[in-house]
């Protein structure tokens, strides 16, 4: 999925819909929110996306692999 459909489905609303629905899971706003924080930290500090995940793992808790699998859920 594009990154910027998907802001733009959550800007309008529509991802929290389908979440409500039960045609989504809470991974996809927290994929989202990975995604965005690693683009920002590789934009701002200028560290390598390696060095990002790395420290994803520790601010949101999760492996790795799913920090891996959220930025390749998304492309720009």
């Amino acid at each position: 999925m594009n990154i910027q459909l998907a802001n733009t489905l959550f800007d309008n609303g529509i991802l929290t819909a389908m979440y409500k629905a039960g045609l989504l899971s809470a991974k996809v706003f927290t994929y989202r929110e990975i995604y965005l924080w690693v683009h920002a930290q590789v934009q701002v500090r200028g560290i390598t996306k390696n060095q990002a995940v790395l420290e994803a793992e520790a601010k949101f808790g999760k492996d790795e692999r799913t920090i891996w699998r959220a930025l390749n859920c998304f492309t720009v």
